[in-house]
């Protein structure tokens, strides 16, 4: 009786495997997407709206100009 571990995995497993990377990998790819017009909305917001929402305008700045790959962890579901 061959054992289960040694089985062959079958095509369509790879297919599944295949299409959930795709999966993550376009939400991963959205997510940045969203994160850069963050950055952008708060460089548009002025000094006193800024200040509201605890930032200075050089935090802001560094901020937003962050690349759009760099994502915060709190972002990202694990």
């Amino acid at each position: 009786m061959p054992s289960i571990a040694g089985a062959p995995a079958r095509p369509r497993d790879g297919l599944a495997r295949l299409a959930r990377q795709t999966a993550r990998l376009a939400g991963l790819f959205g997510l940045a997407m969203q994160v850069r017009r963050e950055r952008r909305a708060l460089m548009r917001l002025d000094r006193c709206a800024l200040k509201d929402m605890g930032f200075s305008s050089g935090e802001a700045s560094v901020e937003a100009s962050r690349s759009f790959w760099d994502l915060p962890r709190d972002r990202l579901q694990v």
